[in-house]
């Protein structure tokens, strides 16, 4: 009963792959987008003067065009370039915490993709008070978007009832390159391979690559730059709900599954597991790879102030 159920998933993953070139399992959107943030027109505008007679706004718009919903308060936008008195603004004023939600694109029951509502995030009245010296003086004004997000990842496991030497045509190959299926995320799972180990294991990597543009950060840190440890820093779960599985710098976390923090040294570091079978046999089995991670993505301007005069 137990092998007809490993077919019965194996049958379904293999349809997942029907019409994709790449070997790829199609049960996601896909991409490496999470959170973009642009500058909604005119705010803030190219040009202001100074005197306090030129009061602006700077209005960030955020889109989640990844498949990892961030839910109210886990966003921060932050503008930095300026100074908070040089515009007349208070201590605090350049920085927001968002308290909504930013949905994740997913499709309908037409298998349509449908959009994340976007989120506008209000810097109001930034204005120049003081007189600059000479015309134009140009401003840089950055916008710093931190959020909490995640990635999704499925692979699949082959067991032979002999690891070591499995005979020919079975329903899986042991050694050799695997499909590996990623949600819309800037952090993505690549380059899935497993080889045979012993008579009742198997030895399975992956790599954990950063694709996107920003920065990744250590979750629940709010992209702190304080500390190096936070920077480029995930957390992993593998989870093949097998026991015996146990992998490189992860902890055990339960049977069948392996987690911890960790050190990215560059844009790709690879995670190696191990699976020991308490009897091998002919069976195919998923395997989810969560990642967790804050990143911050960011879009800057200038802005010219000109000198109002007399």
């Amino acid at each position: 009963m137990q092998k007809l159920a490993f077919l019965s998933v194996l049958l379904l993953l293999a349809a997942c792959t029907t019409g994709s070139s790449s070997g790829e399992l199609e049960q996601f959107i896909g991409g490496t987008v999470g959170v973009t943030a642009t500058f909604e027109p005119n705010t803030p505008p190219a040009e202001a003067f100074d005197g306090g007679y030129a009061p602006f706004d700077v209005v960030v718009r955020l889109e989640n065009k990844g498949e990892e919903t961030v839910q109210e308060g886990d966003t921060t936008v932050r503008i930095t370039g300026v100074l908070e008195p040089e515009f007349n603004l208070k201590s605090g004023d350049l920085t927001k915490k968002v308290n909504e939600e930013l949905t994740a694109v997913r499709k309908d029951a037409t298998n349509k993709v449908l959009s994340g509502n976007p989120v506008f995030v209000e810097f109001k009245n930034f204005n120049h008070v003081s007189t600059i010296t000479g015309n134009a003086l140009d401003f840089p004004l950055r916008a710093d978007v931190c959020y909490k997000y995640a990635t999704h990842a499925s692979t699949l496991l082959c067991s032979r009832s002999n690891i070591l030497n499995p005979e020919a045509n079975g329903i899986c190959e042991i050694s050799g390159d695997k499909p590996v299926a990623n949600s819309g995320a800037p952090v993505q799972v690549a380059n899935v391979k497993q080889t045979g180990r012993s008579a009742n294991s198997i030895t399975l990597s992956f790599d954990i690559t950063h694709a996107g543009t920003g920065r990744v950060y250590h979750e629940a840190t709010a992209c702190d730059k304080s500390e190096r440890k936070y920077e480029d820093a995930v957390f992993v779960e593998v989870e093949t709900k097998i026991a015996g599985l146990s992998c490189s710098r992860l902890d055990a976390a339960g049977e069948g599954k392996a987690a911890g923090s960790i050190k990215m040294f560059g844009p790709t570091t690879t995670v190696t597991c191990t699976q020991t079978f308490a009897r091998a046999t002919d069976a195919v089995a998923p395997i989810s790879i969560t990642l967790g991670y804050d990143y911050e993505e960011r879009v800057q301007t200038t802005v010219t102030i000109k000198h109002a005069g007399e």
